[in-house]
């Protein structure tokens, strides 16, 4: 995490400006995701007739006391008065007419959050490069006499690649998911804090098996990087004495030191990339495990007629839940 926070003060503040437009546009596409998925509490009410003689009469006053009261309140009024003046068919292709376009705001202000991340991730990496030619070129000639050109080459190449795949790719998920989060964890809340506070309990362990993974991944491919800097200097070294291989019939030799580095690069990576097939059905498991616990309380506290949490309301706290799954999973890389 200090690598990363360090790349990010050194290199991110000119592009500042792009990171403001990402963060705005993520917290206006949580914002829609969350009013859109609302649709889905009268879709069922109207499939399942679950709202009977208890339509509102009436609108009840805004105020900060009663917020989520008014609000379902009237909500419901509005989709009785429809109900009343175009039948209940046209309502629902009304009401998923507005699921639609809302989703399709959603989505674009879904990927212009990603487009305002790529000036920045290319801008980024370019820099460094820049940065590393510089210093190579600042440097003595007797740096070179003592440091293996290839270390240098792997610095260039794979050292600079990794820092665009791993850290780079990153920031669309540091300025993304906390926002998602953040706003999918308040809604959960207003829906019902009883439930909420009962899936907290299952969070941390979810969180903590997947930095597990993630540890993992750190220490393999940091041994990953150190092989492919010898496999780089390897091919260099080979390069630059050729006529010696050749004159002393080395060639077996150079052959099977440059298999040995060259089969130990291909082992740890194939760790990396086998650990991370693993992260999405681990996480998946743990998903659905975590659904299926709330769905056993939150049916309780239907049921039971204690709370204010009724079926389809119930159904959309899942479908918010199943929502705040996947930032907690991408936060966790």
């Amino acid at each position: 995490m200090k690598e990363f926070i360090h790349v990010l003060r050194r290199f991110v503040p000119p592009y500042k400006r792009y990171l403001v437009w990402s963060v705005v546009f993520n917290i206006l596409s949580a914002v829609l995701n969350i009013f859109s998925f609302m649709a889905i509490i009268p879709i069922l009410q109207i499939l399942f007739q679950t709202g009977g003689d208890n339509v509102p009469q009436s609108l009840m006053p805004w105020s900060w006391d009663n917020l989520q009261e008014a609000f379902s309140n009237n909500a419901n009024y509005y989709v009785g008065q429809l109900i009343q003046n175009i039948g209940p068919t046209t309502t629902l292709l009304v009401i998923g007419i507005f699921l639609a376009f809302m989703t399709f705001l959603k989505t674009g202000a879904y990927f212009l959050s990603s487009a305002t991340i790529i000036p920045i991730r290319t801008g980024v990496v370019r820099d460094i490069r820049n940065q590393l030619y510089r210093k190579i070129t600042s440097l003595p000639l007797g740096f070179f006499s003592e440091e293996r050109k290839g270390d240098i080459i792997a610095r260039m190449s794979g050292d600079v690649a990794e820092v665009e795949n791993s850290i780079m790719s990153s920031l669309d998920m540091l300025f993304k998911n906390p926002i998602l989060i953040i706003a999918y964890f308040s809604t959960l809340l207003v829906i019902s804090w009883q439930l909420t506070l009962f899936t907290l309990v299952f969070v941390p362990i979810m969180g903590w098996f997947m930095g597990m993974v993630g540890r993992k991944l750190k220490q393999n491919s940091i041994k990953a990087q150190s092989l492919w800097s010898d496999t780089m200097s390897q091919v260099e070294e080979t390069l630059g004495g050729l006529r010696i291989i050749k004159a002393f019939c080395a060639e077996e030799k150079m052959n099977d030191r440059f298999d040995r580095i060259n089969s130990a690069y291909r082992n740890d990576i194939m760790k990396v990339n086998t650990r991370q097939q693993m992260a999405h059905p681990m996480s998946e498991f743990l998903g659905t495990v975590m659904i299926v616990i709330v769905l056993w309380f939150g049916g309780i506290l239907v049921l039971s007629g204690d709370s204010m949490l009724s079926g389809p309301t119930f159904i959309y706290y899942l479908v918010m839940l199943y929502s705040i799954i996947n930032p907690l999973k991408e936060f966790s890389k």
